[in-house]
């Protein structure tokens, strides 16, 4: 058997898959190249590699394509302490923003009274 025999017979697959380094690291995904000759080849490869339930998903590359996704493209998810400083801070940003919106509010209350004191002032005279 010729080395172009085995080479096209392979198919390329890409595979999504959860990282994390240990439990206090953050969650990172990343998508790894599998070449084997069907789907059925190509999924217990990064199951054994990586674990069962951090494979996120196994898609067929057609003719070649994404054949640069070799090099690792990575996201990478907040940690619990920097959710909980994420959601605390755009907790103070809308309680800021319902300060302003009730303070506007008083505002306008304020100025309609106002108005209402200058229209009640001017209907006086012009009797």
């Amino acid at each position: 058997m010729k080395i172009t025999e085995v080479m096209n017979s392979r198919k390329l697959f890409q595979a999504t898959v959860r990282l994390q380094a240990s439990s206090r690291s953050p969650i990172t995904t990343a998508k790894t190249a599998i070449y084997a000759e069907n789907a059925l080849q190509a999924t217990p490869l990064p199951t054994r590699q990586f674990g069962e339930r951090s494979v996120l998903s196994i898609a067929i590359c057609e003719d070649g394509e994404n054949e640069d996704m070799l090099e690792t493209e990575g996201t990478n998810t907040l940690s619990a302490s920097e959710l909980q400083v994420k959601s605390l801070s755009n907790r103070a940003k809308q309680l800021t923003q319902q300060a302003k919106q009730t303070k506007a509010r008083q505002g306008l209350i304020k100025a309609q009274e106002t108005l209402r004191v200058a229209n009640a002032g001017s209907s006086h005279v012009q009797r």
